[in-house]
């Protein structure tokens, strides 16, 4: 017999009724264990999650075509006009610390259904309020509500694969590729609508619809948080007279310690977590120079190369090309991973853990970001061919792509259960820094040009080239050191039934639930 301590509570639960408790766990084959689900399901599921993440971050820059319209429409500057760019991203990075913990909280399907109605209704006053400050007031509402579907989707992607490190970095991919995509088509259609109509509010309100076309396939999401699954199970069998519970409803706490685990998590994770704060670094600057592009082509391609408006967001579709290439050969290039070494960085006499042996891939996205943006910077001048400049998205869509993905599967392995928080981490730090992209990207092309102030981007992606080599070499150690990480391993070994249980086929693991001494003691029975 062995004993577990658990801690005290001040609210009520079944700590606090001495006697035998029974303990909801997953069976082997358990058709509710999103682990356990069909393939099939899994990919549907993925699928769900990737077009909630392309529709919310197409809100994002289809804006960026209808500024030119809205600062003739309410006689403002480009920054002013430039603002409704940054406050949808800014909202991005501010929600998650919300929508992040309460996903752990309640499961990945309600911040869904919340969210989207939020979503709907902040974008339909951004679409048909004529007036500047409620429009940049509600485009942060609006990327405060868009934010979940980027935020969950990770946690998602752990819930369905953390035992299989090869389909989360496909799954990851997909999902890497709808929200970094979305942007670039937005622009697409973007420019076309601004062209053909006289209203730059026409551009949001293309947003609304496509919010309201896509809410249906809100309710096909079905729950895929653990926890949450078992914490259902267990209430059903209560309701049935059976005193059951999920292992963490034995756990209960109070509000200051839930608002400390789970709302002060993101940032402990940010503050702590070199291997957080490593993709946070890459995943915000390359983040942060797409946004800037959003700003920066219109200078290169309509100023600078005489490209008609309505067609310059087809020039984004190079970049949308790069990300394809980055997803078509994101298998092949694992497989690589495997069997090629990293000279002077792996240990020569030890076997690489699979997630830094996957995590190799990130290696020539990370070369590839800065070669991309010498290329652009050095070709985007009158002089040359508007279609040099125009092919260099190809490479830093391909980067672009890779580095998110590589990361997010990386991330989102190690801390498993705790991949939202990982996720709202490094959503904020992105968003945050990245929103300030589109307010400067007129003040530094006026006054380095757009040569050198791309380059200045470029050589900052130089001096962060050593941290995926870090990664590789120590990431082992970083993760067994890593509190979150282990808390996270330790949660999902409670939560599924393992070949050493008496009983392999039981649907519940009774324990004795004892008080003493105001501590309490789970004691398995014999």
């Amino acid at each position: 017999m062995s004993t577990l301590p658990l801690p005290r509570t001040e609210h009520k639960g079944p700590q606090e009724v001495p006697g035998e408790v029974e303990i909801v766990v997953f069976e082997p084959n358990d058709p509710e264990d999103p682990l356990q689900w069909s393939s099939r399901k899994k990919r549907c599921t993925v699928a769900l999650t990737s077009v909630y993440a392309f529709c919310a971050v197409f809100g994002s820059a289809v804006y960026a075509p209808g500024e030119e319209q809205i600062r003739e429409k309410f006689s403002v500057n480009a920054t002013v006009s430039s603002t409704g760019l940054t406050m949808y991203v800014l909202g991005f990075g501010i929600a998650p610390l919300i929508c992040g913990p309460f996903s752990e909280l309640s499961g990945r399907k309600l911040p869904y259904h919340i969210s989207w109605v939020l979503l709907v209704a902040t974008s339909a006053c951004s679409a048909f309020i004529e007036n500047i400050v409620v429009i940049l007031l509600f485009r942060f509402f609006t990327g405060c509500a868009a934010a979940c579907a980027l935020n969950t989707g990770p946690g998602v992607m752990a819930d369905l694969y953390a035992d299989d490190m090869h389909a989360m970095g496909l799954a990851t991919t997909m999902f890497a590729f709808c929200a970094l995509s979305g942007p670039c088509f937005a622009t697409l259609f973007g420019f076309f609508i601004a062209a053909h109509t006289n209203d730059g509010l026409w551009v949001l309100r293309v947003q609304l619809f496509f919010a309201i076309g896509v809410w249906p396939l809100v309710f096909l999401f079905q729950e895929t948080y653990s926890p949450t699954i078992l914490e259902k199970r267990a209430k059903r069998l209560r309701q049935a007279g059976r005193n059951t519970w999920a292992a963490h409803e034995l756990h209960h706490k109070s509000i200051a310690q839930v608002l400390k685990g789970h709302v002060v998590r993101p940032f402990t994770m940010i503050i702590y977590e070199p291997i957080v704060q490593g993709a946070a670094i890459w995943i915000t600057v390359t983040y942060g120079i797409l946004y800037f592009f959003f700003e920066a082509y219109p200078v290169v391609f309509i100023q600078q190369h005489g490209i008609p408006f309505q067609f310059c967001g087809l020039l984004f579709l190079s970049i949308s090309l790069g990300m394809v290439v980055s997803v078509a050969s994101f298998g092949y290039l694992v497989r690589l991973s495997e069997r090629v070494r990293v000279p002077l960085v792996e240990p020569k006499a030890e076997i690489l853990p699979m997630e830094e042996t996957h995590l190799k891939v990130v290696i020539i996205a990370c070369l590839c970001l800065p070669v991309s943006l010498f290329w652009f910077a050095w070709t985007s001048g009158p002089e040359t061919h508007w279609m040099a400049p125009a092919l260099a998205g190809i490479p830093f869509g391909y980067a672009n792509t890779a580095i998110f993905f590589s990361f997010t599967a990386y991330t989102s392995r190690t801390y498993s259960l705790y991949a939202s928080s990982a996720a709202a981490a490094n959503t904020f730090f992105r968003s945050v820094v990245a929103s300030i992209f589109p307010i400067i990207a007129h003040s530094v092309i006026d006054a380095l040009g757009t040569k050198w102030g791309v380059t200045v981007f470029a050589f900052i992606s130089l001096g962060m080239i050593p941290i995926p080599f870090i990664f590789v070499r120590f990431g082992p150690a970083l993760r067994a050191r890593s509190r979150h990480a282990r808390e996270a391993r330790e949660m999902i070994a409670r939560m599924h039934k393992t070949d050493d249980d008496e009983d392999k086929r039981s649907t519940v693991l009774p324990v004795e639930v004892v008080i003493a001494d105001k501590d309490i003691v789970e004691v398995p029975r014999t």
